[in-house]
């Protein structure tokens, strides 16, 4: 795609469809300690000191340029938080089948699309041939000309599961402050002003999606728990209750099993981000499935991104007159809401 062509979301899509379906996803290690960086960010939220910053800022610039994930530690998003928001995607998952595809997504009689119930074997989020075998709950905030507020959410009546909206809704709202605060790290990895982002994250568009994935211990061939692909994120933040998610390693080129670490995010990049850098920063092959465990695996991740409308040019810092841009400028809504079913 060159700088002076329009935008083509189809092609797009289509694109990361070929690419996902000719990956062999056979051969999985488990990963080793140093596989995954680690990206402590304690002592720059404390004191928010340049030299804090320029610390983490370089860790961050060698996990999204090598690697394209990295745990994040040091966050500030309580254990007690993290708990209440699995009791609550568990609670959702509880309900009857007849209640939950009451609130299925994408129906005639919603006007909102992308939001509720996405049933057992579904086909979307990533769109494959074949089923996904989980269950989720999607809630999203989004601005801009198809603007979505919280009220344009399903959610299950309040007599049925008590506070959970409000609960989902303060979760939402503190992934998105993270996701902010993250904002200046990577301006500084990528040589640019703090500030830089301000502009375009005014009024950021975000998905939450709780996910349950039951346990399978042998799947049949081309069948996962959520199909292999990349996210189409600015990034990705990820919190999950058991190990499940598989990632493949840029620098040993296999897939890897990502362990769970207590009180840490996964953090990953995404096609968004990775094109706003002019394919520097880099969106990483993954998939997930549950079938080293007894019991149901739950996932909750936090799709980020810049306002819906925001139309993102080359970051200066990566184009130049001898790497210029890959990409014309596009906004979410130009790139995504067409594939995603918005």
């Amino acid at each position: 795609m060159t700088k002076g062509a329009a935008y083509d979301s189809q092609k797009k899509e289509e694109q990361l469809r070929r690419e996902a379906e000719s990956w062999d996803t056979t051969n999985i290690q488990r990963a080793n300690p140093n596989d995954i960086p680690i990206i402590d960010i304690h002592n720059y939220f404390q004191n928010q000191s340049e030299v804090e910053l320029a610390k983490v800022a370089e860790q961050l610039l060698y996990a999204s340029t090598h690697v394209g994930f990295y745990y994040l530690k040091g966050h500030g998003i309580s254990s007690e938080s993290v708990a209440r928001i699995f009791s609550e995607s568990k609670r959702f998952h509880d309900l009857e089948l007849e209640k939950k595809m009451a609130l299925k997504m994408d129906r005639s009689d919603w006007p909102v699309g992308g939001v509720g119930y996405l049933p057992f074997q579904n086909r979307k989020l990533p769109a494959r041939k074949k089923g996904n075998s989980n269950e989720a709950f999607i809630i999203k905030i989004q601005s801009g000309k198809s603007k979505v507020s919280l009220e344009d959410n399903q959610w299950p009546n309040e007599d049925e599961l008590p506070r959970f909206k409000e609960n989902v809704a303060e979760y939402a709202a503190a992934m998105k402050q993270l996701a902010l605060k993250l904002l200046p790290i990577y301006c500084k990895a990528l040589g640019l002003e703090n500030h830089f982002f301000d502009e375009a994250f005014t009024s950021p568009m975000y998905r939450l999606r709780m996910t349950r994935y039951p346990s399978i211990k042998s799947y049949n061939q081309d069948e996962f728990g959520i199909s292999p692909h990349v996210d189409t994120t600015f990034l990705t933040i990820l919190a999950q209750d058991n190990e499940g998610l598989v990632i493949f390693n840029e620098i040993k080129k296999c897939w890897m099993l990502a362990a769970k670490m207590e009180d840490t995010f996964i953090v990953n990049t995404g096609e968004l981000l990775r094109q706003w850098t002019n394919d520097r920063f880099i969106s990483v092959k993954h998939f997930a499935n549950n079938n080293n465990s007894e019991s149901a695996r739950y996932s909750i991740p936090f799709f980020f991104n810049a306002n819906a409308d925001y139309r993102m040019e080359c970051i200066p810092t990566c184009c130049s007159e001898d790497n210029p841009s890959k990409y014309p400028p596009f906004s979410y809504s130009e790139s995504q809401s067409s594939v995603q079913g918005e």
